[in-house]
């Protein structure tokens, strides 16, 4: 439940800024995938990526993304972020936490573990600081974990591990992952 409390908070700010000065496709894309009506969000981001402007395009292919997510559609989610980027969109560190889930999801745990660190890059500039709750990181942290493992890379799943429980010790899961990973 947590978890999907802090992709909720990531959504809310990722619609907050796409609705900043947007077109009537924008505005009723936003509304649309705030109230759960999927297909009419679809409908709408496809209209709005499919426009002349490089900077309204990216915008449609991020609320696609955020609107595939939310349906579960991970590689749709995914290909929509990634189709943002080409188009110039300004990645934050939430939209890379969600690139990284949803690579996760296809069970692309290298392309997950690029997408993660990408953001967790972010968060050293003054563009990302500011923009990730503490939450968001930790998860971000332990996603990192679980890709390494995934990948088989026990050496860096074990230096993870450890950074991860130095800065949160009271994380049962990640515990038990420390020392799951001590057997390998």
């Amino acid at each position: 439940m947590k978890r999907k409390l802090i992709v909720y908070a990531a959504l809310t700010a990722s619609l907050a800024v796409l609705a900043c000065g947007c077109s009537s496709s924008q505005k009723k894309g936003v509304d649309a995938l705030e109230n759960g009506e999927y297909e009419e969000a679809v409908s709408q981001f496809e209209a709005l990526a499919q426009s002349d402007g490089s900077e309204e395009a990216a915008d449609g292919y991020l609320g696609l993304g955020m609107t595939y997510y939310e349906m579960e559609d991970y590689g749709n989610a995914l290909s929509a972020f990634l189709q943002a980027a080409d188009n110039g969109a300004r990645l934050s560190v939430q939209t890379y936490n969600l690139m990284g889930i949803c690579a996760m999801q296809t069970g692309d745990y290298a392309a997950a573990l690029d997408h993660i660190q990408s953001g967790l890059a972010l968060m050293s500039t003054s563009d990302g600081a500011d923009k990730a709750g503490a939450g968001l990181v930790q998860e971000m942290k332990y996603n990192e974990i679980i890709c390494c493992e995934r990948l088989a890379d026990w050496e860096n799943a074990k230096q993870k591990a450890a950074e991860y429980l130095e800065e949160y010790p009271d994380d049962k899961d990640v515990q038990k992952e420390a020392e799951f990973l001590e057997t390998r």
